[in-house]
């Protein structure tokens, strides 16, 4: 049994190696890494203090990847003057980004201002190692920054027109041509219009971005970068480390058609999903971001971990606008230019629910933009409820929200976050699940030992699940890119509970449970596979015979022969009930007693043909299984069909096959 006992300790080493690299890249102010890093060095600065002192700081090492930490009006402004200083502190920004971008790792001074507005950069080092060393990071701590108090203007500090030139030249320097000021008033206007033709027009452009990204060639690579990026918390922010993927072309350029980000799940880390990240940049031309965020709340911020509202929000906001943070981060990474605007947000597990409530929330924002394409989930779930609130902000305009699951078990909350999207959305397409499926399909590839201990402690994957994740994961996104779906697109699709062969492995499309008309299930069926009983270890022949009762209940009449055709015979009969409110469960009682209508049931009918030509059927546990059809024998093609929808809709236990020796011929 000691190799018991080390499978176990190495398990939960495991799990407490990825927490601890996820403590560590949730960065703050301390950036120095075990691996290579660039230091920028700037002048130490001295700013009046509120009080009329000065406060002195001296700057060690910019950070380009840290967005304003503190942004004060003074109350003596007017609202004309405070529009201006916006406009200017807007334009500083661009600016900014748009040196770094052509300066590449010469410090910049991060400290700008206009007139009552002060925009302070905290000091932090760039790590600028591959996303796959991540491992050799050391611990930096998670930190939630307050808005410190801005300081009076200087007389020194550039004029809102003096930021705007400089940002417009800057802009022209860097793309060839001139940026246009925008109208704010309109900004506004088109803002408050979340209909059905911004959605239209949203798609155009998307589609218009993507021929533009065509136009410049294929992706040959990925290029990798790492970078502090922070999230906005209303008055405050969390700094976190980022992993960048870009897709380059053959000489080296990036001229993605959109952003995915990509975020870990419960206990995970961004690294763990460097394969999968790696093959979305590549396959669809996505710049594509992984942030590491706790997996706990802290005393100092509530709501900063991965089911917490505030990061959702936060995560949301960086998506609206000009995309400040998000710029950044990627020009420190190594990106040269800005983002595309197009983005879908995607996770595995808990991190699926974090997308789609962040997808929510940048939804209900009417300055949002409408850049949102969609989201994908990986076996994603969250808390009850969180999933449905955000696709009613999803509904209008319609944003496509997609899953691809592993069958219910207990590390996706037994599909509970499955079985709320496929009733939000009755009838539409909203994703597959895999059959025999694993709740880590989608993170193998990326480090072996936490692949194995990860399937270890869930289940282990079959072969072909994890490219039929990258299949259908990147089919899907090029479709959203281009505004289409199941309709109209390239990627895999299917009508409800539809069958699709997938290589090696299969899935099944996301549909609600069957609704049994009762008297069309009545009849006699065959079994041609099952969880094998103490009681049914040897029988063959097994039938099934439903008929109504004199008194409205369904007798049960179950039979076989011991061993060969024409053996023993065994015969039980008993009654079945339908459970109060179900239209698929019943209650089957034998021997003494008669059938409960109570809840949960333990005759579950999980799958149906719609011509009632084959069932499977369960209990609540999931521990029993039955492979019904109307004709004793089946092609091995349709019984491994069988096999794998029993497993996609929710069967544990092991079936195996139930001869049938008194079937004439063999039936499809």
């Amino acid at each position: 049994m000691i190799w018991v006992g080390a499978i176990g300790a190495g398990g939960c080493l495991t799990l407490a190696a990825a927490t601890g690299v996820a403590a560590a890249d949730t960065d703050s102010e301390s950036a120095d890494s075990a691996s290579s890093s660039t230091e920028q060095d700037s002048s130490a600065a001295s700013q009046d203090s509120p009080d009329g002192g000065t406060t002195e700081g001296s700057g060690t090492a910019a950070d380009p990847a840290t967005i304003p930490a503190s942004i004060k009006r003074s109350a003596d402004d007017d609202a004309d003057e405070e529009a201006q200083a916006d406009a200017a502190l807007e334009d500083a920004i661009e600016l900014e980004i748009d040196d770094l971008a052509s300066a590449g790792e010469e410090s910049t001074d991060a400290s700008n201002g206009t007139e009552g507005v002060e925009i302070e950069s905290t000091d932090a080092d760039v790590d600028s190692t591959d996303a796959e060393t991540t491992d050799a990071e050391t611990t930096d701590a998670t930190e939630v920054e307050s808005s410190a108090p801005s300081s009076d203007t200087d007389p020194a500090t550039p004029t809102a027109e003096a930021a705007e030139a400089a940002s417009e030249q800057a802009v022209t320097q860097s793309t060839g041509r001139a940026a246009a000021v925008p109208d704010e008033a309109a900004e506004a206007d088109a803002a408050n219009q979340a209909t059905s033709e911004t959605a239209d027009s949203a798609s155009g452009d998307a589609a218009a971005a993507v021929l533009q990204a065509a136009a410049a060639g294929p992706v040959t690579g990925v290029q990798t970068g790492r970078a502090t990026l922070t999230i906005p918390l209303d008055d405050d922010e969390f700094r976190t480390r980022a992993d960048w993927y870009f897709p380059t072309q053959a000489d080296g350029s990036i001229a993605a058609t959109g952003v995915i980000w990509l975020q870990h799940g419960f206990l995970g880390t961004k690294s763990s999903y460097s394969a999968l990240a790696k093959t979305l940049a590549q396959q669809t031309n996505s710049v594509v971001v992984a942030a590491n965020l706790p997996s706990f709340p802290s005393l100092r911020c509530g709501g900063c971990w991965i089911n917490g509202t505030a990061l959702q929000q936060g995560v949301a906001a960086m998506f609206v606008g000009g995309e400040d943070s998000l710029n950044m981060s990627a020009t420190a990474a190594g990106l040269v230019g800005t983002l595309p605007t197009s983005f879908v947000l995607s996770g595995h597990s808990a991190g699926g629910g974090f997308a789609t409530a962040a997808g929510g929330y940048y939804a209900a924002d009417p300055s949002s933009g409408g850049n949102l394409r969609g989201v994908v989930m990986f076996d994603g779930f969250s808390f009850s409820g969180v999933v449905p609130d955000a696709l009613q902000r999803l509904d209008n305009p319609y944003i496509p929200v997609y899953q691809i699951a592993a069958p219910p078990q207990p590390f996706n909350s037994n599909g509970a976050t499955t079985a709320e999207l496929v009733a939000a959305r009755p009838g539409q397409f909203v994703g597959v699940t895999l059959a025999n499926g694993s709740h880590v399909d989608s993170m193998l590839g990326s480090n072996p030992i936490i692949d194995f201990f990860a399937q270890l402690v869930t289940r282990f994957s079959p072969a072909g699940n994890t490219e039929a994740v990258y299949t259908l994961a990147t089919g899907w996104i090029n479709d959203l890119y281009q505004g289409l779906g199941p309709a109209d697109g390239a990627g895999i699709y299917g009508a409800p509970d539809q069958y699709i062969v997938m290589g090696d492995t299969a899935a099944v499309v996301l549909a609600p449970p069957p609704v049994v008309d009762l008297d069309r299930y009545l009849g006699t069926w065959y079994e041609v596979g099952s969880v094998k009983q103490f009681f049914s270890i040897g029988l063959v022949n097994t039938t099934a015979q439903y008929s109504l009762n004199p008194d409205g209940s369904i007798r049960v009449e179950n039979s076989g022969n011991y061993f060969v055709n024409n053996g023993p015979e065994s015969r039980i009969v008993g009654a079945a009930l339908p459970v109060e409110g179900s239209q698929n469960k019943l209650n089957v009682a034998f021997f003494f007693g008669n059938p409960s209508t109570n809840p949960p049931g333990n005759y579950w009918i999980v799958d149906l043909d719609p011509d009632y030509q084959w069932a499977i059927v369960t209990d609540f546990t999931g521990l029993s299984g039955f492979l019904l059809t109307r004709t004793r024998t089946v092609s091995d093609d349709f019984y491994q069909e069988l096999l794998n929808r029993a497993s996609v809709k929710g069967v544990k236990g092991r079936i195996t096959p139930t001869r049938q020796p008194a079937a004439d011929t063999v039936t499809v």
